[in-house]
């Protein structure tokens, strides 16, 4: 009788564990990396090459300047830059100009781009496992020759406990992983 009850117990509580260690805990890790790229684009072309149009003549009348520095500022090679600026990328423009025309025109793009890399990972957690086994042993005093069943509950923290019963002995036993 007491052995019915033993057995009984233990189906009991193999019923109860296996429902608990069935839940799934997921643990989900988000990982986000910026990495900024940048690229810098030059571009020349030469005077000829770009297009131009007269918006307007301006007549100063009161400066009065003499044929020599009208000459020299006619002559001269003059370079104008601008540039813009847009949160981390810049456009500059380089142009040259002489005899009033333009000689030639260099554009510098450096183009800063920011990525953002998501990576989500999903992990399982280890969970409360449940072991149900058989078992045989023999007796040396008396050469009687032992089954029974045993029971393992694996925690998810890494705990083992056992319980075993026998014709010819009854156990319980506690396991902590190294």
């Amino acid at each position: 009788m007491k052995d019915l009850i033993i057995t009984l117990l233990i189906i009991v509580a193999i019923v109860v564990i296996s429902n608990n260690s069935r839940s799934t805990n997921e643990v989900v890790i988000v990982k986000t990396d910026t990495i900024y790229k940048h690229d810098t684009t030059t571009f020349y072309k030469k005077g000829s090459n770009i297009p131009f149009v007269v918006l307007d003549t301006l007549y100063q009348i009161d400066e009065i300047h003499d044929t020599v520095f009208i000459v020299q500022d006619y002559v001269q090679i003059k370079a104008y830059a601008d540039t813009i600026k847009v949160d981390s990328s810049s456009f500059v423009i380089l142009d040259t100009i002489s005899h009033n025309s333009l000689i030639g025109r260099r554009f510098i793009a450096q183009i800063s781009e920011k990525m953002i890399y998501k990576t989500i990972t999903s992990e399982r957690q280890s969970q409360n496992e449940v072991y149900l086994g058989i078992l045989a042993d023999l007796r040396h005093f008396d050469n009687k020759v032992g089954l029974g069943v045993n029971l393992g509950f694996k925690t998810s923290k890494n705990a083992l406990f056992t319980l075993s019963a026998s014709t010819n002995f009854y156990s319980f036993g506690y396991y902590k992983k190294l």
